[in-house]
């Protein structure tokens, strides 16, 4: 039998997807999620290969024994409060989960003795790019509480390296999206209501370039940087390399899917009423490419045309 990954958030999106291919490669998963917004459902092509354990990471004491119950040996960290709204909303709340949680995953590692901690990390704790590509020594300026919570999460990572020796890598990632992403953004609304033949409008964004990564593409890297032996930097950009504004995006949707229109008002995305949107750009994915072998498969539209073949294959519509 293969080694014992625990996947905090295991029953989202991310984690989900991570469970599936770990399973796929021989490997025994300990989803452990609070359900708060995971759900089970995600983890039902392989129910019988996953054990879904019902927790929390504020929970240290039960988090160490899950993980010395289950004889954890490695650890994906995906859990968090990842809502950028809401994070405005709930600061406080949003520091207890991504920093506190954080430290209780580093310190259950610790003390239990897990081989590698690996973080998935965000574009968003860098703020507004300074220059584009952004490569991982890119300055960190987060200004919203989710940014600055990733940020956080990555200094306690790194406290936790260089203090106690605790194997931690950090994937840095970028608005993945593809089957089963759950929050209603794009391109998830502009391709399901283009299926059902409705009409699509975001107020703004026509000019904010983002890149996007489709969920197969984070997942080989995401193992990638999970197996790498003795790695010569430990924060790792898993994007597709490429930037596009959310004009170009719809232009592809309205390509794959004809007839429905989706209309982008200008401007960057604003996720918030109180907040300004930032200008972002692509990830530079050297580094994962010449010291992991990552090769990403899909750029944005390929992405949307693997999605949306996905969606129909399931009777979407």
């Amino acid at each position: 039998m293969g080694e014992s990954v625990l996947i905090t958030g295991g029953a989202g999106f991310i984690g989900s997807h991570l469970a599936g291919a770990i399973v796929q490669r021989g490997g025994r998963v300990v989803a452990y999620d609070n359900l708060f917004t995971g759900c089970p459902e995600n983890l039902i092509d392989f129910k019988d290969q996953v054990k879904l354990v019902h927790g929390d990471i504020l929970d240290l004491s039960f988090l160490i024994r899950t993980m010395m119950s289950e004889r954890v040996e490695r650890i994906i960290h995906t859990a968090a409060l990842v809502s950028y709204g809401p994070s405005i909303e709930k600061p406080a709340l949003t520091a207890k989960i991504n920093i506190e949680g954080t430290i209780n995953v580093l310190e259950a590692a610790r003390i239990v003795g897990v081989g590698r901690v690996m973080d998935v990390g965000s574009e968003q704790a860098y703020g507004e790019f300074q220059h584009d590509p952004a490569d991982e020594d890119h300055p960190l300026s987060p200004t919203v509480p989710y940014a600055i919570t990733k940020m956080a999460a990555e200094k306690f990572e790194e406290f936790y390296h260089r203090l106690f020796g605790l194997d931690v890598v950090i994937v840095r990632t970028s608005w993945v999206y593809g089957p089963g992403l759950p929050r209603p953004r794009a391109p998830k609304t502009m391709i399901e209501n283009s299926l059902k033949g409705l009409p699509t409008t975001m107020e703004s964004g026509a000019d904010q370039r983002t890149d996007h990564t489709y969920i197969d593409d984070f997942i080989q890297g995401a193992l990638l940087a999970l197996d790498a032996k003795n790695p010569e930097n430990r924060v790792f950009h898993i994007a597709s390399g490429k930037a596009y504004t959310y004009e170009e995006m719809a232009g592809m949707v309205e390509r794959i899917i004809p007839g429905p229109k989706i209309t982008v008002g200008p401007g960057l995305l604003r996720q918030s009423a109180t907040v300004e949107g930032q200008q972002k750009g692509a990830l530079d994915i050297r580094r994962a490419q010449s010291q992991l072998g990552y090769r990403p498969r899909y750029d944005l539209y390929d992405g949307l045309v693997k999605y949306t073949q996905v969606l129909k294959s399931k009777g979407f519509s």
